[in-house]
């Protein structure tokens, strides 16, 4: 599959889903217009990039940081915002090694390398935030300061794509894992919870 055409199979599987319903499951406290008119600049950022000090930035990096400022906004409270941005910044560091690590031996990378890197984030992602904006936005953080690491680093060696479609791809797959993998635990724990209380609930009528 070619760069790009697995963030625009993502994009295309979420609009479904959330036409179908599961909006309220995944993203619940974002608006039906803040998602449409995210997916329409997506749509149209990601088609151009622009010269810029001897790279090539793609719009839809730019996009993505507006995105992350207001999330920023929408949190709730000084606090809130540091840990945001502070979680934005560990991801970032993890992005940067998990890339070096699998470009430097490539022996860990189970399929594609940095969509490999991308489940890894998703998964920490998972393990210190559960709130669908805060997922995102820490996660959008992390993948900008990242992907700027690694532009930084490779500077003057050759002419790299800020954002390109590489970069795409891992940032949806990332958000779709991370969010999908809240949603399937969280069913699971007020599943298991519902079980459990039924059968201490009947444990107790039997022993009445």
């Amino acid at each position: 599959m070619n760069s790009g055409y697995l963030a625009f199979l993502l994009l295309g599987i979420t609009l479904i889903l959330f036409a179908s319903g599961w909006k309220e499951v995944y993203v619940r406290s974002i608006s039906h217009k803040g998602i449409l008119l995210f997916f329409v600049g997506w749509a149209v950022c990601s088609r151009f990039s622009v010269p810029w000090h001897g790279i090539r930035v793609n719009l839809s990096a730019i996009w993505l940081t507006l995105a992350a400022f207001a999330i920023l906004l929408m949190m709730e409270g000084f606090v809130q915002k540091l840990h945001l941005l502070s979680l934005g910044l560990l991801l970032g560091s993890f992005h940067f090694l998990l890339h070096q690590v699998l470009e430097m031996d490539p022996v860990f990378a189970v399929g594609k390398g940095g969509l490999d890197a991308s489940l890894v984030l998703a998964v920490l992602t998972l393990l210190v935030q559960r709130q669908e904006l805060a997922q995102i936005g820490c996660l959008t953080i992390g993948f900008l300061l990242g992907e700027g690491y690694e532009t930084f680093m490779h500077h003057g060696v050759a002419v790299r794509v800020y954002g390109g479609s590489d970069f795409q791809d891992e940032w949806w797959v990332a958000v779709f894992a991370a969010r999908t993998m809240t949603v399937v635990l969280q069913s699971l724990y007020a599943g298991c919870s519902s079980l459990l209380k039924d059968w201490l609930e009947r444990r107790g009528g039997w022993r009445k």
